[in-house]
């Protein structure tokens, strides 16, 4: 498949900058958790991470699948499907981890 390359190329670099977002907004919510109790601060934590996860994985394979997408359908080259699709996907998983981050403080102020 012509456009098996550029799709695993925009899975990887999306992948490898939502790792960079999720790891400024992680030490982020560690300085809003300041305060908290360990009990509470480690539920939040965790509670972030997974989701975090979850919404990075979806952002991947939405990354992934759009390249193709254009490819195929739209008959773009396979640059600008790349880039596009890389932005698509860091801005999807970069509000699905500030979600995250945000639910999960909500959350630990319910529990506290």
């Amino acid at each position: 498949m012509p456009n098996k390359t550029p799709a695993i190329i925009s899975a990887v670099v999306t992948f490898i900058l939502l790792i960079i977002i999720s790891l400024m907004l992680s030490f982020g919510q560690l300085v809003l958790l300041n305060g908290a109790s360990e009990r509470v601060g480690s539920i939040s934590l965790v509670t972030s991470l997974i989701c975090q996860g979850g919404g990075n994985i979806l952002a991947v394979i939405l990354a992934w699948r759009l390249t193709i997408r254009f490819i195929t359908k739209s008959n773009w080259g396979n640059v600008p499907a790349v880039v596009v699709s890389v932005l698509a996907g860091t801005l999807t998983g970069a509000g699905l981890t500030f979600v995250a981050m945000i639910a999960s403080i909500l959350l630990a102020e319910q529990i506290r």
